[in-house]
């Protein structure tokens, strides 16, 4: 037992102190989390054009009319989410490193709108840019996440410079403070240029078909493959164990990756079309994370009365419905109890393989990439995110298997764990 705490502690706390205390990670994390009202309000309106069944409740012209009126809601939310990004990620990093956050806001959206490939059209002596809105969707995310660390990291490196342009005391200080930026921006947005220009004369033709195609599209699969997804969740279930938030650590590497999938499944699901992934953010979020609840339910059924066990069922059970397992898991307690790290492991890897294979074959539809709260409680969870009662059966079927697997461990803590 010995052993393997001092393994895990070994290897885990580096791993989870270096995740948590990394800027770059902690600004991309904060950045993703503040995503959560824009992509719940692109997909409030989602659910509300594709509930199920409308159509046997609503007649046909009253669901165009719906559709036509809430679609968009969905178009400048899911379909620009990689400007919403890209703000967040300047916020975030203005914030940590000092600097003028308006500033930093223009530098980013310039850099970013540098780099990706609009065409000008001239039509009758008039001349329009077509900027291509696929890039600024999800399939600009990674774009977008370069672009914007990319220019923060030189904006600020060149303003730590002094280029600037010092006008005299009598200037106003908003005139006088825009000048003191100017060098720098300038700078930036010519670098920014010249990457632009340099990826125009390769055979991909722009820096956002080169990262789609090469890094993103590339990453994103094997990221929301089954093995990469079992193992993150191993991953998260350790640093439980450790006493650290795992899903926090992990969804600072991951959840760019979860995503970039659940928007590219929006956009299908608005579109009629296949869903692309089965790895997603409500795939994690809904059916995956919930799992501590199946050790909730089974202290509530097999815990003896009157037993530190039965106790923790009962507290937990407010906040479990909610999702929040902070009091089982610190109650218990899960940290450092190696008794419980088979079960709090494997329940989760079983989570994992089961509704993989379940939307795999077909029998429970794929998340449709609408982002619910997180504190959904769970059935209502799983229908919405699938748009389908399967859903619901599914999040049911695995706390079942969850409690049973629970049952035996229950039965021991049972005979050890009998509050005086």
């Amino acid at each position: 037992m010995n052993k393997i705490e001092g393994v895990l502690e070994k290897w885990l706390i580096p791993v989870g102190s270096w995740v948590s205390q990394n800027k770059t990670l902690t600004i991309l994390k904060n950045a993703m989390v503040s995503l959560i009202p824009v992509t719940i309000g692109g997909s409030f309106a989602l659910i509300i054009m594709y509930f199920p069944f409308i159509d046997s409740v609503v007649s046909a012209e009253a669901l165009l009319l719906i559709r036509q009126i809430l679609s968009p809601i969905v178009d400048i939310t899911l379909g620009l989410i990689s400007l919403y990004l890209i703000v967040c990620i300047a916020w975030f990093y203005a914030k940590e490193y000092e600097m003028s956050v308006l500033f930093t806001l223009f530098v980013v959206l310039g850099s970013f709108l540098i780099l990706i490939p609009f065409s000008v059209i001239t039509e009758n002596g008039t001349s329009s840019v077509n900027i291509p809105t696929q890039y600024l969707g999800s399939a600009g995310m990674f774009v977008g996440i370069f672009a914007a660390f990319f220019a923060c990291t030189l904006y600020r490196w060149l303003t730590s410079k002094n280029l600037a342009i010092k006008l005299p005391d009598m200037v106003p200080p908003n005139v006088a403070n825009s000048f003191l930026f100017l060098i720098p921006l300038i700078i930036t947005f010519l670098c920014m240029a010249l990457i632009r220009f340099g990826f125009s004369l390769t055979p991909y033709g722009s820096i956002n078909k080169f990262i789609y195609e090469v890094l993103q599209s590339p990453m994103v699969n094997i990221g929301t493959g089954l093995i990469p997804t079992v193992i993150a969740t191993l991953f998260v279930q350790l640093f439980w164990f450790m006493g650290l938030h795992g899903q926090s650590l992990v969804g600072a590497i991951m959840s760019p990756l979860w995503q970039v999938a659940s928007t590219a499944n929006a956009s299908a699901f608005a579109a009629g079309e296949p869903l692309p992934y089965i790895v997603t953010q409500q795939f994690m979020e809904v059916f995956i994370w919930p799992q501590f609840f199946s050790l909730v339910i089974a202290l509530l059924l097999f815990a003896k009365k009157a037993t530190a066990g039965a106790e923790i069922g009962k507290i937990s059970v407010p906040a479990g419905l909610f999702n929040i397992s902070e009091p089982v898991a610190f109650g218990l307690p899960v940290v450092l109890n190696v008794f419980i790290l088979i079960p709090w492991v494997l329940v989760m890897v079983v989570f994992v393989i089961s509704t993989y294979a379940f939307m795999y074959f077909g029998i429970v539809p794929r998340p449709t990439g609408v982002q619910i709260p997180w504190t959904t409680p769970p059935l209502l969870s799983g229908f919405l995110a699938t748009n389908s009662i399967m859903g619901a059966l599914l999040q049911a079927f695995n706390l079942f298997i969850g409690v049973l697997i629970w049952l035996p461990f229950i039965r021991i803590m049972n005979k050890q764990n009998t509050i005086k």
